[in-house]
C-alpha cells in the first residue's frame, strides 16, 4: 500500500483548505480564537495559496507548467515550479535497497539516512561559504527534517514555514520514493523575478546500524555541464533565472558563467 507521512514545520501549522498558514497554540483556559494580532507567525509571506495538492503525487496541473525545470541526478528526477510566493520541488527517487534510516529524532540523523537535499542561494551572493541567504533543507523518506540557514561562514538551525509529503511507490513504481514539497519565497528572501542559486542532494542508506561510518550510506551530489555543485560551497550552485534570457525561456538552470554571458556581465566573475 502506499504510505503517506505528512509534516509541516514552524511551530503549530495548519493546512486548512488549501492555505498554507501558521497556527498559535490554544492556552488550556481560554477557549477563544485569538485575534490576528496575538498570533506571532500571521504576517505577510507566510500566508500562500498553494497551486498543487502537497500529496506526493505529480498530477497536478503545476507539475507540468510549461516554465516548469526538470534535472536528473544520480537516482533522482527533479522537477522544480518558481511561483512568485513560492517555490515548488518534486523528487522522484529511485531506490532499490531497502529503506534504511538510523537514530529516533532530526538534525544530523536525517542527513545519514533515506532523504534528498536541496540548498538555495537566494540572492545569488555567490560566496564561498555559506551566508545569511542560503538556505538547505533535507527532507527524510521517512518524514524527519533538517532545516537551516547560512551564518557567518556555515549553516545553523533555522525555523522555517514549509509543507512537503512523502509517497512510497507501489506497482510499477515499487522502487521508487516521492517527495512534494513548498517553501513561500518572501521566508526565504526571494523576489518574484531574481535569479537564485540552487544546489542537489540525495543520501541512500544500507545498513540501519546507527553509526556515521560513510560505508554505510551513500550521498551524491549533482554534475551540472561538468561542475561539480558542492552544496556547502554557494559560489558553485547552478543558477535558476525566472526571466526569459532567451526567446520563449523562462525558469531556466544555468552555469554562473552562462548566466554572466546571457545577461551582458560576462566579464563578470
Amino acid at each position: 500500500m502506499k504510505k503517506f507521512i505528512v509534516l509541516i514545520i514552524t511551530c503549530l501549522l495548519a493546512l486548512t483548505m488549501g492555505v498554507l498558514a501558521a497556527c498559535e497554540p490554544e492556552a488550556a483556559s481560554d477557549t477563544t480564537p485569538s485575534g490576528p494580532k496575538s498570533n506571532p507567525f500571521s504576517f505577510k509571506g507566510n500566508v500562500v495559496s498553494l497551486e498543487a495538492v502537497i500529496d506526493g503525487v505529480d498530477d497536478d496541473a503545476l507539475w507540468q507548467d510549461e516554465d516548469r525545470v526538470q534535472v536528473h541526478f544520480a537516482n533522482c528526477d527533479v522537477t522544480i515550479v518558481r511561483r512568485a510566493t513560492a517555490v515548488y520541488l518534486f523528487y522522484k527517487v529511485y531506490d532499490v535497497t531497502p529503506y534504511r534510516f538510523v537514530g529516533t529524532g532530526d538534525a544530523d540523523e536525517v542527513t545519514k539516512s533515506d532523504s534528498i537535499e536541496f540548498y538555495f542561494d537566494s540572492r545569488l551572493n555567490r560566496a564561498n561559504v555559506p551566508s545569511a541567504d542560503c538556505y538547505q533543507i533535507n527532507l527524510g523518506r521517512d518524514g524527519r527534517t533538517r532545516i537551516l540557514k547560512g551564518a557567518t561562514d556555515s549553516f545553523t538551525k533555522w525555523l522555517a514555514l514549509y509543507n512537503f509529503e512523502v509517497r512510497e511507490g507501489d506497482g510499477d513504481e515499487y522502487d521508487y520514493y516521492f517527495v512534494e514539497a513548498v517553501l513561500p519565497a518572501e521566508q526565504m528572501n526571494m523576489t518574484a523575478d531574481n535569479a537564485i542559486g540552487i544546489a542537489f542532494g540525495q543520501v541512500d542508506r544500507v545498513d540501519e546500524r546507527n553509526v556515521d561510518l560513510q560505508k554505510y550510506y551513500t550521498w551524491t551530489g549533482i554534475v551540472y555541464k561538468g561542475q561539480y555543485v558542492d552544496p556547502q560551497i554557494p559560489s558553485t550552485y547552478v543558477v535558476l533565472n525566472p526571466k526569459s534570457l532567451e526567446p520563449g525561456v523562462n525558469n531556466r538552470l544555468y552555469t554562473y558563467e552562462e548566466y554572466l554571458s546571457l545577461t551582458g556581465q560576462g566579464g563578470q566573475s
